[in-house]
């Protein structure tokens, strides 16, 4: 029993061994399945969550087809990329070549028609047809060539307008097969288009040819009547076309041609036909004209939103001043008392634009600079066709003023130069011109020239105030140099000294030369008298002897010594002032100005009024330097120390 119980206990335990074995080999199996699981995944998972980087976007997108490719080149061709790194032989053999050839075509279509017509080949019916045929053909070639070859199809269509504007002028002037009035029209219908084609080309070339002809289709279908509304009408629509096309094209030269073919006509219309009966129609056109391409000169910089390159610049400056220019010939004879406020319309007009190129295209500075300069300038314009005499400087001063107040405050550096530029105006105007009214009638102090001196004082302070209060940063650009902010203050602050010893020096000489202009005027006239019996020729020194001249010729000594003497004292006790103000304030060039003017002022004295001067005055302008200096240096001796740290 033992024996049989002992055997079923080994069977059992084999079979547990067995299933145990068994077990066992099944986890290795599904060991090695959730390894290989969890290595692919390890492997899969970036792949998923962090997928490479697609660089196909950055390699160069495959060629469209043929077709594809042929038709968008029809509606935007484009010159050839490497159009800068042609070969000169390139350039000579695919662009001059063409060129060349379509010249001598049209001159050899040329000869051979002239030389069928000498020999009575073609009728003249039969000649301008010939000719409108090859120009058809001409732009027929240049349709179907300009898509593979952009610059050869131009020269072929350009060469195509050019043979039938040739053909047409002749059929009106040569054969008169047609009335100036029909030429017109179809000259007209050939410009519009040479321009449809060029745009849809993108061909500058060919809208030049386009514009070229239709300027001169009323030279050439002229009939010599003068119809002003007609031709400056017909000037008018096409500038409108050159005006359209600036609006998505940046052809500044087309601009340029449309300008100058305008101000060609207009010209040679006026010299020929001009009347005053004109001028109303004269000035509706001329104005046209003007809003036109001040206009297309800046339309496409503000659609666009581009920076502009200098051109636009040019052409608005140069279609201002033909404009200005030509209105005030026409209008000043009869509206003088107009031209200012003119001026001043021009001003705002140009203030608008300036204001729209701020708005729009904000990075464009040069050209904001620029539309403001036009309009500072014309507003400097207007005050001299406006106002007469010292008005003109007083109201430069105060615009000088204004101008810097806006600069300051908004920190525009380019309206600060506008301002100096208006002040240098202002001063050299003072200088030139509003002295000169001075005269023996003024009354000291109380006359228009010293008036205008203390308005200039006041203005060149208060600009110094301004820059100092408002001006943000330490210098000012002008160009390559820069200006410190201090060096503009103190510029101002010179100017406004340099005035004030100039305009009351020049009242203090003034007021003596008064009187002495008088005594000389009484010799003047007691020389005439007492010559007057006298034959002429026999005139004597008998007056010159008279106690009467020489006690004319002492009240006149006295009187430039008292001038000279007053004019040390006044320098003397203003450099004392300037002294002051300097040491005080704390103001290093101030006193330095007041120390070269004491400088100065010593020197007069010592030099002239001591040497020049009579005993008297001798004695008064001595003591009066030497008091002076005293006290100076008594000052600086007994208050040194605090001097010094005061300074």
């Amino acid at each position: 029993m033992p024996e049989e119980n002992t055997n079923k206990i080994e069977e059992s335990l084999n079979l547990i061994q067995q299933a145990v074995l068994t077990l066992d080999k099944k986890i290795e199996v599904q060991g090695k399945r959730i390894e290989q699981l969890e290595n692919q995944a390890r492997i899969e998972a970036p792949a998923q969550n962090f997928q490479q980087p697609d660089f196909s976007s950055l390699a160069p997108p495959p060629p469209p087809p043929a077709a594809v490719q042929e038709q968008t080149q029809t509606i935007f061709p484009a010159e050839s990329p490497a159009k800068s790194q042609d070969s000169l032989e390139e350039n000579i053999g695919g662009k001059w070549f063409a060129r060349i050839g379509i010249t001598a075509l049209v001159l050899g279509v040329s000869f051979f028609l002239k030389y069928a017509f000498d020999n009575d080949w073609i009728g003249e019916t039969g000649r301008i047809i010939i000719g409108i045929i090859i120009g058809l053909a001409l732009l027929g070639a240049g349709e179907k060539t300009i898509r593979k070859y952009f610059v050869y199809g131009q020269i072929i269509s350009g060469g195509g307008i050019a043979v039938l504007y040739l053909s047409i002028f002749c059929a009106f002037n040569f054969y008169q097969l047609i009335g100036s009035l029909t030429a017109f029209f179809i000259m007209i219908i050939i410009t519009a288009v040479g321009i449809a084609l060029s745009l849809r080309y993108d061909a500058l070339a060919l809208v030049i040819v386009a514009i070229v002809g239709g300027f001169a289709t009323p030279l050439m279908a002229s009939s010599g009547v003068n119809n002003q509304i007609g031709l400056l009408s017909y000037l008018v629509l096409l500038d409108l076309a050159i005006l359209a096309v600036a609006i998505f094209k940046k052809w500044n030269w087309l601009n340029v041609i449309g300008f100058l073919g305008t101000a060609l006509l207009f010209s040679l219309w006026g010299a020929e036909y001009y009347t005053r009966q004109d001028l109303g129609t004269t000035m509706y056109f001329l104005t046209l004209f003007f809003l036109i391409f001040s206009i297309s000169s800046l339309i496409y910089n503000l659609v666009k939103k581009e920076k502009s390159t200098g051109v636009e610049q040019l052409l608005t400056w140069a279609s201002a001043l033909v404009y200005f220019g030509a209105s005030f010939g026409l209008l000043d004879d009869d509206y003088h008392i107009f031209m200012g406020f003119f001026a001043l319309v021009l001003a705002v007009y140009y203030f608008i634009w300036a204001y729209l190129v701020r708005s729009l295209t904000p990075e464009d500075e040069n050209l904001y600079g620029f539309l403001a300069f036009l309009t500072v300038g014309f507003v400097t314009l207007a005050i001299p066709l406006q106002f007469e005499q010292n008005v003109i400087t007083i109201a430069w001063v105060i615009e000088a003023v204004l101008l810097m107040l806006i600069g300051a405050r908004l920190n525009k550096k380019a309206i600060i130069l506008f301002s100096l530029f208006v002040s240098g105006l202002a001063i050299y105007r003072y200088f030139l011109l509003d002295i000169a009214e001075y005269n023996k009638d003024s009354l000291l102090i109380f006359n228009n020239v010293f008036l205008t001196a203390c308005i200039i004082i006041a203005g060149a302070y208060l600009m110094a105030f301004l820059v100092y209060a408002f001006s943000k940063d330490d210098n000012l650009k002008t160009g390559q140099a820069k200006i410190s902010k201090g060096s503009l203050v103190a510029m101002f602050v010179i100017v406004a000294n340099f005035m004030t010893i100039f305009s009351i020096s020049h009242e203090i000489v003034k007021s003596y030369d008064r009187d002495i202009n008088v005594i000389r005027e009484q010799q003047s006239k007691a020389i005439s008298s007492f010559n007057a019996p006298k034959k002429m020729g026999a005139y004597d020194n008998d007056y010159y002897d008279s106690n009467e001249y020489k006690l004319g010729r002492e009240k006149i000594e006295k009187l430039e010594n008292r001038s000279s003497i007053a004019l040390s004292i006044f320098w003397l006790i203003y450099s004392i002032i300037l002294l002051a103000v300097g040491i005080i304030g704390k103001y290093k060039g101030v006193r330095l100005g007041g120390l070269a003017l004491l400088i100065l002022a010593i020197l007069k004295l010592f030099f002239y009024d001591l040497w020049s001067l009579g005993t008297l005055y001798r004695i008064i302008s001595s003591i009066s330097l030497g008091a002076v200096l005293l006290a100076i240096s008594f000052v600086y001796q007994k208050y040194k120390n605090t001097i010094k740290e005061i300074i």
